[in-house]
């Protein structure tokens, strides 16, 4: 049987390798998130060889991810994801950290039984040709590109809308969007911000926060305009002007997750400010 072992930096280029086997938008620089601000497991062949994986992104808020679970195509089928994901869990309890993870349909029927509850349902929108021209209007909120000043009122808003300080991560999240990270204001105060990075397959927009949707688009449009194809959103279904906007604007609907929280039936955080998440690695 194999072994289940922390992961370790000699191993990001192997846990690299089962990214692109699996077709995922992950690359290095997100193992590095990981492992930098969280934890990896690695599941080992008895010749030593990474069958397969999993990762664990706790937050201050007493809550946090799993994530990363792959499981080498000669590996799988023999219970390698469940036993990783188990290790997770009780890795995490044991901290006293709830456990949160954003589920595809198919690993929510696995998720269920194991006590994780329905939250927030979630679309992965996609762009794949050029983005349409851009539609000014007047009465569109201003947005520009994110400044060094902005920094104060991003962190509280975004503690605000995910429920706790997660400064870590948007610290490496705006150094890999600075060509397109923006905020939105009115009259100097702000209303929302959006931050994103690059990945294997498609640049993601997200997180995206905001008071309100109105704000949310604006953002979305100046980004988007920024960007060549293809390009990812993860948006809350919930925010229908925002689901509207990317309709129209040359993004499709590609998969739908769950974001479920283990024993909780409410999801940590304000929906109404998250337009879009990080990712459904990060949250």
């Amino acid at each position: 049987m194999e072994r289940i072992e922390p992961l370790t930096p000699s191993d990001l280029e192997r846990a690299d390798a089962l990214v692109a086997e699996a077709g995922w938008n992950q690359d290095a620089a997100d193992w590095r998130i990981f492992l930098q601000l969280g934890s990896g497991l690695a599941a080992r062949a008895a010749d030593g060889t990474l069958a397969g994986t999993a990762a664990v992104l706790p937050y201050a808020g007493g809550f946090g991810w799993i994530s990363m679970v792959l499981v080498a195509r000669p590996f799988r089928r023999r219970g390698i994801a469940t036993r990783l994901l188990q290790r997770c869990i009780e890795k995490m309890q044991a901290s006293g950290v709830v456990p949160v993870l954003d589920a595809t349909p198919a690993g929510r029927e696995v998720y269920k039984p194991l006590g994780f509850r329905d939250g927030w349902p979630i679309t992965r929108w996609r762009r794949s040709g050029a983005a349409p021209a851009a539609q000014a209007s007047a009465q569109s909120p201003r947005v520009r590109a994110l400044h060094e000043r902005d920094w104060p009122a991003l962190r509280a808003l975004d503690a605000r809308a995910f429920g706790c300080d997660r400064s870590a991560l948007l610290e490496r999240l705006r150094a890999r969007s600075a060509g397109f990270a923006c905020v939105c204001e009115t009259d100097g105060s702000l209303r929302g911000f959006l931050l994103g990075r690059d990945g294997r397959v498609a640049t993601q927009l997200g997180p995206i926060v905001a008071e309100d949707e109105a704000a949310a688009v604006a953002l979305a449009a100046w980004a988007n305009a920024r960007l060549a194809p293809p390009v990812i959103v993860d948006a809350l279904d919930r925010h229908r002007g925002l689901a509207g906007w990317l309709a129209a604007n040359g993004f499709a609907k590609e998969r739908p997750y769950m974001r479920m929280t283990l024993g909780r039936d409410e999801p940590f955080g304000d929906a109404r400010r998250t337009m879009a998440i990080a990712g459904p690695e990060l949250g």
